[in-house]
C-alpha cells in the first residue's frame, strides 16, 4: 500500500504551472457596488433576490414606474 506523505513537500503545489491570465474579464462585483448591481437586474432576476437591498430596489422601481 502506498502512503503518501504530505509534510515532505517543501513548497506549495499548483494546479497550473503558469501564471493566472491576465484576458479573463474582471468581475462585475469587483467594479460595482451592490445597489449598481441590482439596478442592473431586471424585475424578475430581482424578484429572487432577498433582503432589504432588494426590497429597496424594488421599492425605488414602483415609485418611479408610478
Amino acid at each position: 500500500m502506498t502512503h503518501l506523505n504530505l509534510t515532505d513537500s517543501a513548497e506549495p503545489c499548483f494546479i497550473t504551472d503558469g501564471p493566472p491570465s491576465n484576458d479573463l474579464p474582471t468581475p462585475p462585483y469587483r467594479t460595482m457596488n451592490l445597489p449598481q448591481i441590482l439596478a442592473g437586474l431586471t424585475d424578475d432576476e430581482l424578484a429572487r433576490w432577498p433582503g432589504d437591498l432588494a426590497h429597496a430596489e424594488r421599492e425605488k422601481r414602483r415609485k418611479a414606474g408610478g
